[in-house]
């Protein structure tokens, strides 16, 4: 079958996957009821921006407040009215004392009402996020609260609910920067790295649930598969019950352990008595699973742990969670080994933030940027510079691509005690949390840090607590940290990530010489911005202040040179990660002056995460196999009036086929075929020098095996036409 590779911008279509749940999955059991968990989402909401004295009262009249749903955030126009990150932090030109985009409290109300029939049960509200601290308040009394945007907490609000009557949740919900909650900036009305390069939205800008459940309960499940070499496969489980009541009970816990294809391998049964208010682990463990199919970046198989709790002869509660086999060994130096194999790592960063939603994606979208990222041929994405949606996560463990996860310690390092402790809660909730995603191959514990003034002393006492933290909550994964500045941070984690910014921030492209894992490459590239200008890799083009430097063409040299050189070195390190998957807000000093004024344009994709740049086509090419995905793709959709008249222009095409035949009008007026032999080492792109080209049709057929595989056609504007 012939494909177009260019992708149609009025993307309607959004894949549909299944997807994830609190921490891990669990499924309702409507009969019984041992355990029930809706969203609320869609429930009538109300928000204020701004602090309210008496919000969290019951009685408090919030008539005159905006209606919204959720997911919401206060900064990126979700809900048409409050979009402010695009005009900076402050009024950095007039007023550097104004503030511009709003950082302080918002408030959320709703209503939700129980049934008295569950009166004897517990009830809990879940948050997968709210930025950056909450307070929730359940019938004017506090029931909780959180520090930090970016992981899942739950509260338990039984003794607060009035069972068969409506009860009012209040939020409040503040994204100020806070020396005690970690990101921190140490000085906003600076530029980097005092004030970090992306924006930090306020608001629950992720799902919300009320779960239902016996006062007996699973709190977590923890699956530690262990697999390579020659010892058979073996699976540790690690279950967390708690007793809410006050009466001890002798309980039972059965745990079952499926297949990829639904196929019971494994049942384990425990006993043990619970204390009333306490909290018990029961590990177990399975070594007879049959064959052993291995999660892969090809063929991600998962398994299926379902778990149950029974005391008094009755089942109480259940709870399912999934797992993966893989083996893996990452390190600096060499090749990434992944089940065995030499594995390049084709990586990219992903921000979160997206036009018109702020952070508040919904889960079909987070999935969606998977798909993109996936199709793009990239494996391993660095969720950049925080914990991602728990979908996104399930995404990638269902497609196939890796991940690496970050807590947001970000640029400045806080020298106060509370600060440590918010990180160290951080990291703990971002391992507990994802844990059983066999997509997780490594825990980030900081990215450029520390940059901004604190003594090398506090980051070193900040990084080394964390990275000893992470190794006791999780032994199989091993910790990075991007782009540290002391070597004494470096030294601190298992596979330390710098940067490279040769050819964009300093410097002249062919410095690159990788022997690290790479975190971030990459360059800004405005969409409009074209270049007919050859460029060379011993030049520094922004030093210069070349105006062609923000160009698509510039960029697409650019990684291309990074992309080759990778090739070349890929038995001599784990591979790099594109510096970004998508255009974000980034509202610091220096981004007013950007083409998109306050927007990082790094991205392959731009902030609409639909319309991809040329370097998306490029990776592609070089990233994806033909038998699988035949593509072609005529450079460049975004510049279709490069020609005013006929004119003999050097036109080339990103493929990753055999073999590309490039015509002026459709099946005629050929320019020849080629041969990948073009871009600044010769091997990246197929390319006509000097082709006139007379008419507005371009046309590349893309031969793979002695077949037409891919087929592209670029219609130009300003040219005639053949019937003309």
């Amino acid at each position: 079958m012939i494909k177009n590779s260019r992708i149609n911008k009025a993307v309607s279509t959004i894949l549909a996957i299944t997807l994830g749940v609190f921490l891990t999955a669990f499924k309702t059991d409507s009969e019984t009821k041992m355990r029930q968990r809706y969203s609320i989402n869609e429930n009538t909401w109300k928000f204020h921006l701004g602090d309210e004295k008496n919000a969290y009262k019951k009685s408090f009249d919030d008539a005159s407040w905006q209606n919204i749903t959720i997911p919401h955030d206060f900064n990126g126009g979700i809900d048409g009215v409050n979009n402010n990150v695009f005009q900076g932090r402050f009024d950095f030109d007039n007023d550097p004392d104004k503030r511009l985009m709003y950082k302080g409290i918002g408030w959320y109300r709703t209503s939700i009402k129980i049934d008295a029939e569950d009166a004897n049960k517990k009830i809990f509200v879940e948050f997968e996020a709210v930025s950056l601290d909450a307070h929730v308040y359940v019938n004017g009394k506090l029931a909780g609260s959180h520090q930090g945007g970016y992981t899942s907490f739950s509260i338990d609000i039984s003794d607060f609910i009035k069972f068969g009557s409506e009860n009012i949740i209040a939020v409040q919900a503040d994204n100020s920067n806070n020396m005690n909650i970690a990101p921190w900036m140490a000085d906003e009305k600076n530029s980097f790295p005092f004030s970090f390069d992306y924006a930090i939205y306020g608001g629950i800008y992720r799902d919300v649930w009320i779960s239902i459940t016996d006062p007996v309960k699973i709190e977590k499940v923890f699956n530690t598969p262990v697999i390579g070499g020659q010892a058979p496969a073996v699976l540790s489980i690690e279950t967390h019950v708690k007793n809410y009541s006050k009466s001890a009970q002798e309980i039972t816990l059965n745990t079952f352990v499926f297949d990829p294809a639904g196929k019971e391998v494994a049942k384990m049964e425990s006993s043990k008595s619970i204390e009333g208010g306490k909290q018990i682990v029961f590990k177990q463990n399975a070594s007879r699973l049959g064959k052993v199919e291995l999660w892969d970046i090809d063929n991600p198989k998962l398994y299926t742990v379902k778990s149950t709790v029974s005391y008094n002869n009755k089942e109480v509660d259940n709870y399912e969670s999934s797992f993966g086999f893989r083996y893996f060994t990452l390190a600096n130096n060499t090749a990434f080994i992944l089940n065995g194999k030499k594995t390049m790592i084709k990586g990219v960063n992903r921000h979160q933030d997206m036009e018109g939603l702020g952070y508040a994606l919904p889960n079909e979208q987070h999935v969606a940027d998977v798909k993109l990222l996936k199709e793009g041929g990239f494996n391993f994405i660095r969720h950049a510079h925080y914990p991602c949606d728990v979908a996104f996560a399930k995404a990638c463990d269902e497609m196939g691509v890796m991940l690496w996860l970050e807590i947001p310690l970000t640029g400045s390092t806080s020298e106060t005690p509370e600060f440590l402790a918010n990180c160290k809660n951080q990291l703990t909730e971002m391992i507990e949390q994802y844990y059983n995603n066999p997509s997780v191959i490594v825990w980030g514990i900081g990215n450029e840090s520390d940059r901004s003034g604190a003594p090398e002393t506090v980051s070193n006492k900040v990084f080394s607590e964390l990275a000893k933290l992470a190794k006791e909550l999780d032994k199989t994964r091993p910790t990075t940290g991007c782009n540290y500045q002391y070597k004494s941070n470096q030294n601190l984690v298992d596979v330390y990530a710098p940067q490279d910014w040769a050819g964009w921030y300093y410097g002249e492209l062919d410095l690159y010489k990788p022997t690290a894992m790479i975190g971030e490459y990459g360059s800004d590239m405005h969409y409009t911005t074209h270049s007919e200008q050859k460029f060379d890799i011993s030049v520094d083009y922004g030093s210069a202040g070349d105006p062609d430097f923000w160009s698509q063409e510039y960029g697409a040299y650019l990684h291309e040179y990074k992309a080759s050189i990778a090739a070349e070195r890929a038995d001599s390190f784990p591979g790099q990660f594109v510096w970004v998957g998508f255009n974000f807000a980034s509202p610091r000093l220096g981004r007013g002056m950007n083409p998109v004024p306050y927007m990082n344009q790094k991205g392959l994709f731009l902030h609409d995460h639909k319309t991809p740049k040329d370097v998306y086509y490029f990776y592609q090419s070089a990233y994806r196999k033909p038998n699988e995905f035949p593509m072609v793709y005529i450079v460049s959709e975004s510049w279709l009036d490069r020609w005013s008249e006929p004119a003999a222009k050097d036109v080339w095409v990103y493929s990753n086929c055999d073999s590309v035949a490039l015509f002026n009008a459709y099946d005629s007026l050929s320019f020849g075929t080629r041969i990948k032999n073009a871009g600044p080492r010769g091997d990246t792109r197929f390319q006509w020098d000097s082709a006139f080209v007379k008419y507005n049709v371009l046309y590349a057929e893309g031969w793979y095996n002695n077949k037409i595989v891919a087929r592209d056609t670029l219609l130009l504007k300003n040219l005639p036409s053949l019937k003309d």
